[in-house]
């Protein structure tokens, strides 16, 4: 009923990643996974995927950091999980430079800004193979079934041994589609508009 009139409009990086000196080329440690999934503690958000991992010391995650309350953790049995709240951008810009890869597992998605920072970073980006990540990500993206734990441990594992191997993500060709201003974005609207 809505073919034709759904767009997907990708959004600028935010100024104050911009300005930054962020640029990853590589991990910072070798051995098991830092990860760090910025997101608020709404259902679609999909941090309860987390709670369906049996045996989380089979998976190659040392560090696992939510932007969440400690109080909400999704699995307290796994020592990995870090739960340090609401973070300013200057923690932000912290964890992009340490971490290893932006986990993403929101289930739906209107903007999609830890995606944009991420690839702006150049940080391997695990992600739901669903269309929101796809039009932003591209084939770069290690993707994964969005409600399934077995999917994420596998793309988890993916990604372990792709940068064991040397391996980084080259997201030149994803970010050539990112605006470089909210400007841009309002005449990409209003152009649909009015080619209706």
């Amino acid at each position: 009923a809505v073919r034709g009139r759904v767009f997907v409009l990708p959004q600028p990086v935010p100024q104050w990643l911009s300005k930054s000196f962020v640029k990853r080329t590589n991990r910072v440690r070798d051995g098991k996974l830092h990860l760090f999934y910025p997101a608020a503690d709404y259902s679609h958000k999909n941090h309860l995927l987390l709670s369906k991992i049996d045996e989380p010391e089979a998976w190659p995650v040392e560090q696992l950091t939510l932007t969440i309350d400690p109080l909400k953790n999704p699995d307290n049995t796994w020592s990995s999980i870090s739960c340090v709240g609401l973070i300013n951008s200057d923690q932000m810009l912290s964890f992009y430079r340490s971490c290893d890869a932006l986990l993403f597992l929101s289930n739906e998605e209107s903007f999609g800004f830890p995606l944009v920072e991420a690839m702006f970073c150049g940080l391997p980006i695990l992600c739901p193979d669903l269309p929101y990540a796809r039009t932003l990500c591209g084939d770069e993206a290690i993707y994964f079934e969005a409600d399934n734990v077995q999917s994420l441990q596998s793309a988890i594992m993916e990604l372990a041994n792709r940068l064991d191997a040397g391996w980084w993500p080259n997201w030149e060709g994803a970010l050539e589609s990112i605006p470089c201003s909210w400007e841009t974005v309002a005449e990409e609207m209003l152009k649909i508009t009015t080619n209706k």
